[in-house]
């Protein structure tokens, strides 16, 4: 491997066993293998081909590999090109409560090697990819929310079942329910899980209700209860910000101050003067 090659792996404490890798590579060919739990593979920049059961499997950007266990393939580029690639290892207990959230009914992965051209669902695991990186400090509900979205999506159309449910949203109660609850949990971590069960859905089902119902994803709706709250504590002067930054659920100010500015486009201590 060259000294313009490189590999990158990041392991998610959030999912146990999933691993996210990122890899640079012009020469490099990927031997003859097989893996013991499910690949998602994207590439950003250049193709990636493998062979598996006899044929061709031609990855470009803006579409998504999957890859099931125990098949065996290899990985290539063409003409010494520079390819970039972003694969996601996941475990098969993964796989299956993503099937179990997306179709509400335990089952057997039946999934073939397969190359889906939606850049919907490529899209969606790069925002993933991004959302995950530590760096972005990114809510568990955002990236739960993400995770459940790209994967069960990803198995739909994996599995070639169109999807003929009428999408509804949630009633009035359940809203109010989870209103109570994130009111009442302000300052702590909410789980997407926690939300799905007050309405008695799966994961998967609840935030297809959800954006139905608000037009906006669970975190994205929690992070404006939070800032509408700040808002109202911030007409306290006493009140210090950093607290105000906590009581509302943001693990540090700065974290705070850069939501706040994004939404209302002034900091938080001019929106208060």
């Amino acid at each position: 491997m060259s000294s313009t090659e490189s590999f990158h792996y990041q392991h998610v404490e959030e999912l146990p066993g999933l691993v996210i890798s990122a890899a640079t590579l012009t020469e490099f060919h990927f031997q003859p293998h097989y893996h013991l739990d499910y690949h998602i593979g994207l590439v950003t920049q250049g193709s990636q081909h493998q062979k598996v059961q006899h044929r061709t499997l031609d990855l470009v950007p803006g579409e998504v590999c999957l890859m099931p266990p125990g098949e065996v393939h290899d990985g290539f580029g063409r003409n010494r090109t520079t390819r970039h690639l972003k694969t996601f290892r996941v475990p098969a207990e993964l796989m299956q409560t993503a099937l179990f959230d997306s179709q509400e009914r335990e089952t057997n992965l039946q999934l073939a090697p397969s190359i889906l051209d939606q850049p919907t669902h490529n899209s969606a695991f790069l925002q993933l990819a991004q959302v995950l990186d530590p760096s972005q400090h990114a809510s568990q509900l955002h990236k739960d929310t993400l995770w459940t979205n790209a994967l069960s999506n990803l198995l739909f159309a994996a599995e070639k079942k169109p999807l003929t449910e009428e999408i509804v949203g949630l009633t009035k109660r359940q809203m109010q329910n989870i209103r109570n609850y994130c009111e009442a949990n302000l300052s702590s971590k909410i789980p997407l899980n926690s939300l799905a069960q007050l309405c008695g859905l799966t994961r998967f089902q609840f935030i297809r209700r959800f954006q139905k119902q608000t037009g906006l994803a669970p975190h994205a709706w929690l992070m404006r209860l939070r800032l509408e709250r700040a808002c109202a504590q911030l007409a306290n002067p006493n009140a210090a910000i950093t607290d105000i930054a906590n009581d509302v659920g943001f693990y540090d100010q700065s974290h705070f101050n850069r939501a706040f500015k994004q939404a209302f486009g002034v900091a938080p201590s001019s929106y208060r003067s």
